[in-house]
């Protein structure tokens, strides 16, 4: 099967594979040997694979469970907000500092999930997929509940 591939290379003279320069295919495949986020997380085997998919998985509910924790936090403090607490002291309230760290660690775990299906890995795609469902399975489901009732507790 015939691969485009994106070569990196300053030069970009010679397009060959079979060098050392590291390639990255752009197009859905199935492979075992993996380059995943950092130069030390490498599959090359089953083993390494299904390892990955079961931590890219986890990832991807942890990712699933933030935003749902941040989205109640946010819920919690309208309701402070209508409680007539001062701007400058919710400001700097523990709750939008913890809201603000929040953001920052989803952020961080949302890139390295859009890099991780960047690789095109079939695999590891399906594994990103089934965390986020799985995440949303268990922590979405108040969001429901919440959505029907108006007043905060």
């Amino acid at each position: 099967m015939q691969y485009i591939r994106i070569v990196f290379d300053s030069q970009m003279s010679d397009t060959r594979p079979d060098d050392n320069r590291i390639t990255n295919v752009m197009a859905f495949h199935t492979g075992l040997s993996e380059t995943i986020l950092f130069k030390g997380w490498v599959t090359s085997d089953w083993t390494g694979i299904i390892g990955s998919m079961v931590g890219i998985a986890l990832m991807a509910a942890i990712y699933e469970g933030l935003k749902n924790y941040r989205e109640h936090l946010y819920a919690n403090s309208v309701c402070l907000r209508k409680a007539k607490i001062p701007a400058s002291s919710a400001l700097c309230s523990s709750v939008h500092i913890l809201q603000t760290l929040l953001h920052m660690i989803q952020l961080v775990i949302s890139y390295f999930l859009m890099l991780i299906f960047m690789t095109y890995n079939v695999w590891l795609c399906i594994a990103l997929i089934a965390g986020t469902g799985c995440g949303y399975f268990l922590f979405g489901w108040s969001k429901s509940n919440n959505e029907m009732n108006e007043c905060c507790h």
